[in-house]
């Protein structure tokens, strides 16, 4: 890789499982889905590819197939290939409005991100044979204007000044191929301000602490990637280049995280494509870099920080080795795949959602509240619903296929705090592994409680130090001590 140098208490009661943060074995996640609904239009080729939390209210973007008075699609449209479809839900999953923009030719969804007005006001963007078109909508969903900005997929930035600044994938933002300006920013009206370019494919376009813009992209040429720093009005501070261009930047409070996927076979690379996390300081300088995924395909949606200075991730995949060891769907069909590493990109925890006969894909997923997530995707409904896929609204989908999937789920482990090893206190568990009874050295717990890799309480003791195993399966087991004072040590013991 290259540089560039231009420049509580715990609520013990809450039951957890950290069995990775104690040692690199994988573990199944405690991942709950809350709530989850499907939308759609008859037949195959909904998905949702964007998602706004609107206080109780959700507002999710996508594209339907066959939408002409089918299925849920109520606004009018009067043919019968892909449009874009914007509903609000609450949080019962009912839908209260939407809306489609339907024109002469099969036009599909990118965006939506809400702009930074006084009002309730919103962007999307749309494409059609790859010509890119903006439009700003009011909280009633109408159109206040809209505006064709070039060529190919175009990423989209909501400015403080209440416009837009685009960054398109293939550097065309203009009437023809020959315009090759990468960067366009609108006023709230929709009116060019500037227009510069970069010399790159722009793979994201991302809010820095300081008002200015933080740009991933790719140079072809050179096939290398690169993270920009601009200024409000566009002046590029300082560049870096690495391996590989970033499609998700994050400025810390340290530094930068990026994210992309990756088929780019550098050291630790797992398969066909892998999810790639590079962790920087604050002037580039590359801390830490890892591949996580298995030997297939596995797809990046989004990352977030964490508290405890970690990472949570969302994506996708149809790979069942590897970091992918709780995918039991196999490597034929997609799952969604969530995973947690520290802040030094070690991972902790991973889980799958999905079903072992079709496909599920996330496109996007937002933030909540603390490790609370809601995320927008599709799945291929079934009439008899198996897995995870299992629509609280199923009644009204109206026939199966490809929709819509939107899914709220809490990450119980990290939300319950960080419990530390026994270790911490010179404590031990032992023997380990045991057949039958282990004994808690060094501590007086007032409870202990045993619990699985997939995060069920097996057994509960209280007051004593000994824990009979005996009656348990053999595997992997998590000990987790609550002491007077409310503190919580945890180790994992083996039960042959």
């Amino acid at each position: 890789m290259k540089n560039n140098d231009k420049h509580s208490r715990l609520n013990w009661r809450i039951a957890v499982i950290i069995i990775a943060l104690l040692s690199p074995v994988f573990s199944f996640a405690q991942l709950r889905i809350d709530w989850q609904y499907c939308y759609g239009a008859e037949g195959s080729g909904d998905y949702a590819t964007s998602i706004l939390s609107i206080e109780k209210d959700f507002l999710v973007f996508g594209t339907v197939y066959n939408p002409k008075n089918s299925g849920m699609v109520s606004c009018e449209v009067d043919h019968n290939w892909t449009t874009p479809w914007l509903i609000r839900i609450n949080d019962q999953g009912e839908i209260l409005d939407q809306q489609c923009w339907p024109s002469n030719y099969p036009t599909e969804s990118i965006r939506i991100k809400k702009a930074k007005t006084d009002n309730n006001e919103y962007y999307i963007n749309t494409h059609m044979y790859g010509e890119v078109t903006i439009h700003k909508i009011d909280d009633g969903l109408n159109e206040i204007w809209s505006r064709k900005i070039g060529f190919f997929g175009t990423d989209m930035l909501p400015t403080d000044d209440g416009g837009v600044l685009l960054g398109n994938s293939m550097g065309h933002l203009g009437k023809d191929y020959s315009d090759y300006d990468s960067l366009l920013k609108l006023d709230s009206n929709g009116n060019p301000e500037w227009k510069i370019s970069i010399g790159l494919e722009v793979t994201e376009i991302a809010q820095a602490k300081d008002g200015g813009f933080l740009i991933g992209g790719l140079n072809w040429d050179s096939v290398e990637g690169y993270l920009l720093k601009l200024t409000r009005d566009g002046q590029t501070e300082w560049s870096y280049v690495y391996d590989v261009a970033p499609s998700l930047i994050q400025e810390l409070e340290d530094g930068f995280m990026l994210a992309s996927t990756t088929s780019f076979a550098g050291e630790g690379a797992h398969g066909q494509s892998d999810i790639l996390l590079t962790r920087t300081d604050e002037t580039g300088n590359i801390l830490w870099s890892h591949y996580y995924g298995g030997s297939n395909y596995d797809l990046i949606c989004n990352f977030f920080p964490n508290p405890n200075s970690g990472f949570t991730i969302f994506g996708y995949t149809n790979s069942n080795d590897g970091d992918v060891q709780s995918n039991v769907n196999g490597y034929i069909h997609s799952d969604l795949w969530i995973f947690n590493v520290d802040a030094s990109g070690q991972l902790m925890w991973e889980r799958t959602i999905g079903t072992p006969s079709y496909n599920e894909f996330c496109s996007v997923v937002a933030k909540t509240a603390e490790y609370k997530y809601v995320i927008a995707g599709s799945m291929y409904w079934e009439e008899t619903p198996s897995g995870d896929v299992n629509c609280s609204n199923s009644a009204e989908i109206p026939n199966s296929g490809q929709n819509y999937w939107v899914l709220h789920v809490t990450d119980t482990i990290n939300s319950a705090g960080v419990p530390e090893p026994l270790s911490q206190v010179g404590a031990q568990v032992f023997p380990n592994p045991t057949k039958d009874v282990v004994h808690i050295q060094g501590i007086e717990p007032v409870e202990v409680m045993v619990y699985d890799v997939l995060g069920q309480c097996a057994k509960t003791c209280h007051g004593t130090n000994e824990i009979p195993l005996g009656d348990l399966p053999k595997g992997m087991y998590l000990i987790k001590a609550v002491l007077e004072d409310g503190k919580v040590y945890m180790d994992k013991v083996v039960k042959e």
